[in-house]
């Protein structure tokens, strides 16, 4: 269809002129919501923008959907009497804000949430489904009731039989018989003229085929009686989105409320008060630690590292945004959790337009050219959520543009930082080795004896040299710009292309486990710290940070831009009408600049830890730090820690420090509190590592308190999707995450602990019943529906079948826990030490053998003896491939071993995807297939097999866009 177009004015900098725009360009009113500011300026949307600067470069020309607004509004409906003024301000060329030609009346309805816009649409085609689904459904048991009342008045079988098949074929059912992968309507209407003379087919045969039919025909009531309660399911959970928390009952508990105005107070305190840093003994510090380091190899090093930092500033594009990058740059803002669900609608309606981003990206530009007088726009209006394990964030919502700026920008100082500091540290020389490394003498001594160089990549101190450079050395930098990747609290997603920061630290626990393990055995004393900062977002100095920038080499022009970032207005969001007040102190939560502030500043901890540690590593994921090893090195390290945190102004958060000693010697009393190291547990989420066994334990206190907080959480849910959501998130992956992943180093009675804990949440929460979670959740839609006799099996199917996809945590245990071929992870050390002992006579044989040897190599052995058992197994963690491999074993998570599909559920399940991914081949988890089979018998029976409802019938798709959006706790 060809657009028509439309006659606007488009004014620019020096004059006006005529163009033309497509009207497919001018959108209704509602479409100024699309795009807020925090102070209700500059609204625009993807389809209409247009922010071409003038010719002159000075100021960029109001949007092309601004003029056709002032243009056409008669088109819309909008009356004569209202006014738009364009203010057009000359002080600043980037200050696209300025432009505030929004109507009060309309410039309110900004504030109104995407989800909201989304929830609507799906309330909509809900209905309109449903009415035509209620229809169908009228129209199915009109037709079948008539052709039951038929077929129930005909005596004879065979003719019964095949007015059923004719019957059952003109029915307008919700799945085609066709595709039923048991029941052919036409091989049965063979059968029927073939019993007419053969008496092999005997009545019983034609009994049992006509109560299939009859049965078949239940089927498909049953599917549109579920269909429809999906539906209703669906305007229940639309419904009570829009009562507030104040509406909710009186049988809701503001949970948290007095701890969400005690942490908001806590966070304001830090915020908006300056600390007092003496920069000059911190730089003095710094100098110690860097130019004036007693090694020249870390002296020249850095003054190459100053030199690629000057380097980066001098080369910095000034025009780096095109289609490609501010896509790119979009796609990285919606892997946060900072955004809030409008924007992140309003994003991804930018990607794939790019006209939108063009002219997004030409802004860009603009504001990049002008960088060095930029100017914050508008206020950072702050809001507060809650986090599933108690504690609040505080979040910035911004001017989108400007949120899309800085997170280019960001990301461009922090990928850039990585690499320098990277290639700092991998110069030889500047970090010092180990604790306990072997000599050079050592070394060449034992690869004579032995006949052979030894390969030091097959050890288990280059596996963990590798993994804190690759995984835990700035981890909260991107090694890419663009790189796709989770927040903290996410899992991984297909496309990712790094570990996500919770899979970093799973593993880094099973690492911990597995080091206590091979050192007791080896009997070396392990000692562990545990720490964090106190508050650390909210209460870095900025002082702090620009010393050490400036240090390292950064120009005043970016210390002055990184100021103006960090000095901005903020305001909350619930706080209407008070004034803003600019950030004195702390970084804002989750975006990359932060990222970049933070690291700059604590890698100088990693740097001092290594080289007044003797050369232990610091495993810091961001201001989470992990220590272990010697008890003389950790004091050390921990001495180095609280140094630094003193001249940085940094606290130490007490509830999360704390230190282990673990004796290689079992029968050895605990000792707690030692001199030198943190007072204190070594926790993680709710674990909690217990020094006289060295293994990190379940704590049952901690998860009592938050079983006692999911019950409230369930409690609150006004919807059965919202109830399934909650348990989803809280009741199944929040705890289960908090228990750590099971590996071969914890054991099977890890698995088993996190069964038990399972088990009485399910007893804790759901108390009148025997079912748990599955049987209260029937019990809900009994009481708010009427619809009984509900199959086990439509709580758990996955969405894309029709089920409410609610999560058995029990399942995922059970698909690994017969893979632990050891019940205690230290057989693994055993086996170990007697493949180590065939090693050595192995060895030891073709030492005899070279040395009586005619070759001329055997001159140099003679006079000299084979290594001794305690030389040979001196260094092992640097010179045992064996070793390794059980190190490897030890940390590795088990293998899931599932359940077998078997027969009609294995066709009914090919039969199911093919209908719902359209031929292309689904990619079933064992968690999945557990389920299928687990409740196959009663859905297949239920439903002919195993796709409840016909996708087409209800708004699935937009059910899962509005899914994605934050679950909002209460309290």
């Amino acid at each position: 269809m060809t657009s028509q177009a439309v006659t606007v004015k488009r004014v620019s900098f020096a004059q006006f002129e005529v163009m033309k725009i497509p009207k497919s360009i001018v959108r209704n009113r509602q479409c100024l919501a699309k795009f807020p500011s925090s102070s209700c300026i500059n609204t625009l949307h993807p389809s209409s923008l247009s922010l071409n600067a003038s010719s002159s470069g000075s100021i960029p020309s109001i949007s092309l959907y601004q003029q056709s607004r002032s243009v056409v509004t008669h088109h819309r409906g909008f009356h004569s009497h209202h006014k738009y003024t364009t203010n057009i301000h000359t002080k600043s060329p980037l200050k696209t804000s300025a432009l505030p030609f929004i109507p009060k009346r309309l410039a309110s309805s900004s504030a109104m949430a995407s989800s909201d816009g989304l929830s609507e649409t799906l309330h909509a085609v809900t209905r309109i489904k449903l009415d035509q689904l209620a229809k169908q459904t009228s129209s199915y048991e009109s037709a079948k009731r008539v052709l039951l009342d038929k077929a129930d008045d005909e005596l004879d079988s065979r003719k019964r039989i095949r007015l059923l098949i004719d019957g059952a074929e003109k029915l307008p059912t919700m799945t085609s018989l066709k595709d039923n992968p048991i029941l052919s309507l036409e091989n049965l209407r063979k059968f029927t003229i073939q019993s007419e003379r053969d008496p092999s087919v005997s009545e019983d045969f034609l009994t049992d085929y006509e109560k299939t039919i009859r049965d078949e025909l239940s089927v498909q009531s049953n599917k549109y009686a579920f269909a429809t309660l999906y539906g209703q399911l669906v305007n229940e959970w639309i419904s009570a989105s829009k009562v507030s928390t104040s509406e909710a009952g009186v049988d809701w508990v503001p949970i948290g409320r007095e701890e969400m105005h005690k942490q908001r107070a806590i966070w304001e305190n830090y915020v908006f008060t300056a600390k007092e840093v003496n920069t000059d003994a911190l730089k003095a510090y710094l100098e110690e630690l860097f130019t004036n380091n007693p090694s020249k190899e870390v002296r020249l090093a850095f003054e190459d590292l100053r030199e690629r930092v000057r380097k980066l500033q001098e080369y910095w594009n000034n025009d780096p945004f095109n289609v490609e990058t501010v896509s790119q740059t979009i796609k990285t803002l919606l892997r946060t959790d900072v955004i809030t669900d409008q924007k992140r609608s309003t994003l991804k309606e930018f990607l794939g337009n790019d006209v939108v981003l063009k002219e997004i990206a030409d802004v860009l530009n603009m504001r990049m050219a002008a960088r060095k007088s930029f100017t914050w726009e508008g206020v950072s209006m702050t809001e507060q959520r809650r986090q599933l394990n108690g504690r609040y964030r505080f979040y910035p919502d911004e001017d989108l543009l400007q949120t899309i700026f800085l997170q280019y920008v960001g990301l461009e100082w922090a990928s850039r930082w990585r690499g320098i500091l990277k290639s700092f540290v991998d110069r030889y020389g500047v970090l010092k080795p180990t604790p306990g490394s072997i000599t050079e003498e050592e070394l060449k001594d034992r690869n004579l004896r032995l006949g052979a160089n030894l390969d030091r990549n097959l050890t288990v101190e280059k596996f963990l040299a590798d993994h804190w450079m690759n995984e835990i050395f700035l981890d909260q930098l991107p090694k890419n710009r663009f790189e796709q990747r989770g927040g903290y609290d996410a899992d991984g997603k297909e496309g990712d292309t790094r570990s996500s920061p919770l899979n970093v630290v799973q593993k880094l626990l099973h690492i911990i486990q597995s080091q206590i393990i091979m050192r007791r055995q080896l009997g070396n004393d392990t000692t562990v710290i545990r720490s964090d900062f106190k508050w650390f977002g909210p209460s870095i100095p900025h002082s702090s940070i620009f010393t050490v920038l400036e240090f390292f080499g950064v120009k005043e022009d970016w210390i002055q831009f990184f100021k103006t970032v960090l000095e901005a207005p903020v305001a909350f969001v619930d706080d209407a009408g008070a004034p803003p007040r600019p950030r004195q102190r702390g970084t804002p939560i989750g975006v990359p600049i932060a990222f970049f502030f933070g690291e700059a500043l604590l890698f100088c901890t990693d740097f001092a830890v290594n080289q007044k540690a003797n050369g232990a590593r610091l495993y810091r994921l961001h201001d989470d730090i992990w220590m272990w090893g010697g008890i003389d090195t950790c004091r050390k390290g921990w001495g180095a820690l609280t140094e630094f945190a003193g001249l940085a102004g940094l606290e130490f958060n007490e509830e999360k420090t704390g230190s282990a000693h673990i004796y290689s010697d079992r029968n050895k009393k605990v000792e707690l509190n030692l001199p030198g190291l943190p007072k204190g547990d070594v926790v993680w989420g709710f674990l909690k590592l217990d020094p006289a066994s060295g293994v990190f334990k379940i704590n049952t206190e901690k998860v009592d308190t938050h079983i006692e907080e999911l019950s409230l959480q369930l409690n609150a849910c006004k919807s059965v999707f919202d109830f399934t959501q909650a348990w989803n998130i809280y009741g199944a992956r929040f705890f289960r995450t908090n228990c750590g992943k099971a590996s071969v180093c914890f054991g099977r009675p890890h698995v088993d602990a996190m069964l038990e804990t399972f088990q009485r949440i399910q007893q804790k929460v759901f108390k009148s019943t025997t079912g748990g979670v599955g049987e209260h959740l029937k019990q809900m839609v009994v009481n708010r529906f009427g619809v009984t006799d509900i199959p086990d099996g439509y709580l758990y199917f996955p969405v894309k079948l029709g089920g409410l996809e609610l999560q058995n945590p029990f399942i995922d245990l059970y698909i690994m826990r017969p893979e632990f071929t050891q019940n205690d992870p230290y057989e693994v050390m055993d086996e170990f030490f007697k493949d180590e002992e065939r090693e050595y006579i192995r060895q030891e044989e073709y030492f005899e053998t070279r040395k009586k040897s005619s070759k001329s190599g055997a001159a140099k052995l003679q006079g000299l003896e084979f290594l001794t058992r305690e030389e040979y197994s001196r260094h092992r963690e640097e010179t045992s491939y064996l070793l390794l491999g059980k190190f490897k074993i030890l940390i590795a998570e088990p293998w899931e071993s599932g359940v077998d599909m078997v027969g009609d559920v294995e066709a009914a399940l090919k039969a199911a995807g093919k209908h719902v991914f359209k031929g292309r081949e689904p990619n079933w988890r064992k968690y999945d297939k557990w389920i299928f089979q687990l409740y196959a018998k009663e859905m297949m029976k239920r439903f002919g097999g195993l796709n409840i409802v016909d996708e087409g019938l209800l708004p699935m798709g937009l059910m899962g866009m509005l899914r994605e959006s934050r679950f909002k706790w209460q309290g």
